[in-house]
């Protein structure tokens, strides 16, 4: 397992060539601010990017009008949907959901179990999410605004502190902070196994092609 990129990882955005992703850097007279990166995986390089880039990957067509709406755009999770349309959520529950023309929608705080709920994971029309403090995953749908399943939680055991997915083909990865494990939720049987074990809290897992790569609290990694 090689670091590739070190420091304080912001945001990360797949994409067919490999990752966008944001930093944190400290400027010369003290203030910090963030910088724009691309990983180019065929030769496994960064170099820096335009916020409109990074923009235009994470919120699509009308990323201007979607950013200028949110302020902060980094912050949060996103994810275009199959209407084109595009949710936005920030790790204290807060939920913007825009329309494919960029006007938005709805704007909300979703919780379950009176907790803030995470992370974004596109399935169809609806989007899993993590909820940490409840050691569990859920299925949401923004076009009914509410739950439709739960995996995990109560005296169960399938995850610990989760912080965020990503779907590939039926299969949910998660990423659990406090076991340092990526587990694995195939949608078929909703069975939970262990993928990915590090010595280190596990913040996010993705891929891109062949490759894999893990966000742990000291950087990005290829496993």
């Amino acid at each position: 397992m090689d670091r590739i990129v070190s420091g304080e990882v912001l945001d990360i955005i797949p994409h067919a060539g490999g990752f966008l992703y944001a930093d944190k850097r400290t400027m010369e007279d003290g203030s910090v601010r963030a910088a724009f990166f691309s990983y180019e995986q065929d030769k496994s390089e960064a170099f820096p990017i335009t916020t409109k880039t990074y923009l235009s990957n994470k919120f699509g067509a009308e990323f201007k009008t979607i950013a200028e709406h949110l302020g902060d755009f980094i912050s949060c999770d996103a994810a275009v949907m199959v209407n084109s349309g595009v949710i936005a959520l920030y790790d204290t529950g807060e939920m913007h959901i825009f329309s494919s023309a960029g006007a938005p929608i709805w704007e909300g705080t979703l919780t379950y179990q009176d907790e803030p709920v995470r992370d974004l994971a596109a399935d169809g029309k609806n989007v899993w999410c993590a909820v940490p403090d409840r050691n569990a995953v859920i299925c949401y749908s923004p076009d009914e605004g509410r739950v439709l399943l739960r995996i995990g939680g109560g005296a169960t055991s399938a995850f610990s502190y989760p912080v965020s997915i990503t779907k590939y083909d039926d299969t949910l990865y998660v990423c659990n902070k406090n076991s340092y494990k990526v587990r694995t939720l195939t949608l078929e049987n909703y069975s939970v196994k262990d993928y990915l074990v590090f010595k280190e809290p596990v913040l996010k897992y993705f891929r891109v092609h062949d490759h894999e790569y893990a966000v742990l609290e000291s950087g990005i990694y290829i496993v």
